[in-house]
């Protein structure tokens, strides 16, 4: 039988898929191992992304806190925190062991330290087991705010119930602290948790209660989910006056995979002269929602900067074929700052063309 010539396109374009995978991965591979200390900060991310054996090896061999840089060494934790390879927590561990023997010969870390003490502890997090849930509880007492919210986020992704009396204690200690404590209690959801989540909603913070009514959202079951989906699209019809609240909720609406967060957000993004139009693209980039990449690309074409600016970090985070040819396209935007940000994009998520 004679083949038709699209399906036989068709299926050679299956077939060189793999290939021009691996072969992107080895040059990849190849560039980080060979480059200057510029170059491993430009490709860690995309390392990170692409996880794997191979990567999270080079990761590791080329991970020197003593000897390289802290925006080298921080540029590689966070990437194998991307990765989440438990291989890592060893050499993780030991880091963060150095970083303290630092701070008690220094009294007071330089900046740069003290940052990659943070990336530390949130990769630690994102690696998982027992040594990193033992670091992570003992820096909710830390002196550096920064640290104990990366503790708070990384004790609720890994769900550690022994830390929930130690979280509720924080809440109220900052306002970041307290979003963190309730998105964490929401994660790790036992009784204690949704209790204290509960007390969040008659808080008066009106941020406070929108974080607290996320996090009984995540804790379930499905009767307390519906009803805090309600609570949170009730903030979406507030007053312009309250407009950066209802963007909180519609983030969160977003990550629960609630159509009328996207939708908020996306309608914000558009509207001129919003305020908030930067800040809204932002939004549903970090929501993880795969179904804000199309707005996204749409709204590239946006007069504001500020706005292609957030839209080119934006799609970064989400990826995918149709994030990446608008990140082509933006960077050739007359913007610099844009210019740059879609290039970082692209080389972040492997595209190194």
């Amino acid at each position: 039988m004679r083949s038709h010539p699209a399906a036989s396109l068709f299926l050679l374009a299956l077939c060189a898929a793999p290939a021009l995978a691996r072969v992107r991965e080895k040059t990849l591979l190849r560039d980080f191992d060979q480059g200057t200390a510029d170059d491993r900060v430009r490709l860690a991310p995309a390392l990170g992304r692409l996880g794997g054996k191979k990567a999270v090896e080079s990761l590791l061999l080329a991970l020197d806190v003593k000897h390289d840089s802290p925006r080298t060494t921080t540029a590689i934790v966070a990437a194998l925190g991307r990765a989440g390879d438990p291989r890592a927590v060893d050499e993780l561990t030991r880091t963060w062991d150095y970083l303290n023997s630092m701070t008690l010969q220094l009294g007071e870390l330089p900046a740069g330290l003290q940052v990659l003490r943070v990336e530390t502890a949130d990769a630690l997090s994102r690696c998982g087991g027992k040594p990193a849930v033992a670091i992570l509880e003992t820096a909710l007492g830390d002196k550096d705010p920064r640290v104990v919210e990366a503790a708070v986020r990384g004790l609720g992704r890994l769900q550690d119930q022994n830390a929930v009396p130690a979280l509720r204690r924080l809440v109220g200690a900052s306002d970041d602290l307290t979003q963190a404590v309730f998105e964490s209690l929401g994660r790790i959801g036992d009784g204690r948790c949704v209790a204290t989540l509960e007390q969040g909603l008659k808080m008066p913070s009106k941020f406070a209660n929108i974080e607290a009514a996320y996090g009984l959202a995540l804790a379930g079951p499905r009767k307390r989910r519906k009803e805090s989906v309600r609570r949170l699209e009730g903030w979406l019809k507030e007053d312009p006056g309250e407009e950066k609240a209802a963007v909180l909720a519609a983030y969160y609406l977003a990550k629960l995979d609630e159509t009328p967060g996207l939708d908020h957000l996306v309608k914000l993004m558009n509207k001129a002269d919003s305020p908030y139009a930067a800040l809204a693209a932002e939004s549903l980039g970090k929501s993880g929602d795969e179904r804000a990449v199309l707005p996204l690309t749409i709204a590239a074409k946006s007069p504001d900067g500020s706005v292609r600016l957030a839209i080119a970090r934006a799609l970064g985070r989400l990826g995918g074929t149709r994030a990446v040819a608008a990140l082509r396209r933006l960077r050739d935007d007359p913007n610099p700052g844009v210019r740059a940000a879609a290039a970082g994009s692209l080389t972040a998520l492997g595209e190194l063309d």
